[in-house]
């Protein structure tokens, strides 16, 4: 049986409104992010990967 580390913490109230606000506020905008790579460097990193 595995033991506890540490009590996992349990939002409420007004601080899990905010929390569930800010959260859906987020997935609304999702972020993108620039990669400051060639596409010849892309390629190559895709073919060691292996997905394409």
């Amino acid at each position: 049986m595995a033991m506890e580390i540490r009590p996992i913490p349990v939002v409420t109230g007004d601080d899990a409104k905010r929390f569930v606000e800010k959260a859906e506020q987020a997935e609304k905008r999702p972020r993108t992010v620039r990669l400051n790579i060639t596409r010849e460097e892309f390629d190559k990193m895709m073919s060691k990967a292996k997905l394409s």
